[in-house]
């Protein structure tokens, strides 16, 4: 009998890690302080993954974005062959199939806007470890900029630390930033420095330099485990309305989330 409970037990275990997926947790935490006339607090923006078997959804919320809040939820499904894009703040969504061009998703004065846009940048790695969640993560450098028209309007200095110790598909979440990156014309001699950097980030600290002023934050893991993903967590939104085309809004927004430039 006792072996019969035992059995049914580990079962029960099993079964549940198996239906279970993974959570991660972090925390961009930007320092406050007197900026563009006016003194800002400090802000937390909290940063979520789960992560399926050729899935990833990635959330971010409480950023402060070009004068506007936005809450927005990416998917990216590889079994469906689709990117979901959700703005959560005003619950509409685009849905863009992988094998479509970008561009398909944009009207014809969007596309030329965007191609005013370069991004470029250098990843080095310092040969330094840490220890984070006990992880040992490699620690890089990472520099950053943007171009429009010639004019560098944006300075991103970085200390990266990231692992690929962990019991997920990390290279999933980097393909979900270069689609998002992509749309800005990133270069080629900066796409091949960013396969440099192996890893999911656990942690990393930004010095922004805009506007002849400096913007620092910070990001850190705060959970990784296991649990049951929340319905429709891969899936289209219900209630939510389908938008055809992103505006150039929506893509600056998007831009925001990967590469941050907050206004307060």
């Amino acid at each position: 009998m006792k072996t019969i409970i035992t059995f049914f037990c580990v079962f029960i275990l099993v079964s549940a890690a198996i239906q279970a997926d993974v959570y991660v947790k972090g925390i961009v935490h930007i320092e406050g302080g007197y900026r563009y006339g006016h003194n800002v607090p400090d802000i937390d923006v909290v940063n979520e993954w789960w992560f399926d078997e050729n899935k990833v959804t990635f959330m971010s919320t409480g950023w402060q974005l070009e004068s506007a809040s936005t809450d927005w939820r990416f998917t990216l499904d590889k079994e469906r062959e689709r990117i979901i894009v959700v703005n959560l703040s005003k619950k509409s969504f685009v849905e863009v199939p992988l094998q479509m061009s970008l561009l398909s998703h944009v009207d014809q004065s969007t596309a030329e806007w965007l191609n005013e846009f370069q991004i470029d940048g250098k990843v080095e790695e310092t040969g330094e470890k840490v220890t984070i969640h006990q992880k040992e993560c490699d620690v890089y450098e990472v520099s950053e900029r943007m171009i429009r028209k010639d004019d560098r309007f944006y300075d991103r200095k970085r200390a990266v630390m990231a692992t690929s110790d962990v019991s997920f598909d990390w290279q999933i979440v980097n393909e979900l930033y270069h689609w998002i990156s992509s749309f800005f014309n990133p270069q080629q001699s900066y796409l091949s420095e960013l396969k440099k950097l192996k890893g999911f980030v656990f942690a990393s600290n930004d010095v922004l330099f805009k506007r002849g002023s400096q913007i620092k934050w910070s990001f850190k893991v705060l959970e990784i485990s296991q649990k049951k993903a929340p319905e429709n967590i891969y899936d289209i939104c219900k209630d939510f309305n389908k938008k055809e085309k992103f505006t150039p809004g929506d893509l600056l927004y998007m831009r925001g989330i990967v590469y941050p430039s907050p206004s307060y």
